[in-house]
């Protein structure tokens, strides 16, 4: 019977040991945290947090703003009616910027005819004034060959 009596105590012992059953409870917690953060982190999981990498790169827009401004007379026959802007864009690529500088004589006269095309009437309205964006957009993209226009930014905008 003595040997019973160890054999219940040593059962007992295992019972009554919650600081072995803690300890291996958090060592299966790392071990499982190592494994998910691993798994995240090579893409298996799903996206990684992009504040966690710095892979991805926010593209910088480039902003090109002519000289001086632009006056024009519009096409209004009953009324003289004259515009006045200042025309920045957004470009595709950094080294756009030079051909624009070499072909600033031919942007500003296309610039120039495509604004006087119009009426007081049509760019007094907001959808006008888009509209005007996007044809100097259309004109700008037929004379650049190294890359595009993206968006056209009126700095100053009066009629008169």
């Amino acid at each position: 019977m003595p040997e019973e009596k160890e054999v219940n105590e040593a059962r007992e012992g295992k019972k009554k040991s919650p600081l072995k059953m803690v300890i291996m409870l958090v060592i299966v917690a790392m071990v499982g945290f190592m494994a998910y953060t691993y798994l995240q982190k090579s893409g298996i999981l799903g996206k990684q947090n992009p504040s966690d990498t710095q892979k991805t790169k926010v593209k910088e827009e480039v902003i090109y703003v002519f000289e001086g401004n632009f006056l024009v007379n519009l096409v209004d026959e009953d009324t003289p009616r004259y515009l006045k802007f200042v025309l920045g864009v957004s470009l595709s690529d950094k080294k756009l910027e030079n051909e624009i500088k070499k072909k600033s004589v031919e942007l500003r006269d296309a610039i120039i005819l495509t604004a006087s095309a119009q009426s007081f009437e049509e760019l007094t309205k907001p959808e006008g004034k888009e509209h005007l964006k996007k044809l100097i957009i259309e004109r700008m993209n037929g004379i650049l060959t190294t890359g595009k226009v993206e968006k056209v930014y009126f700095l100053d905008f009066v009629i008169q």
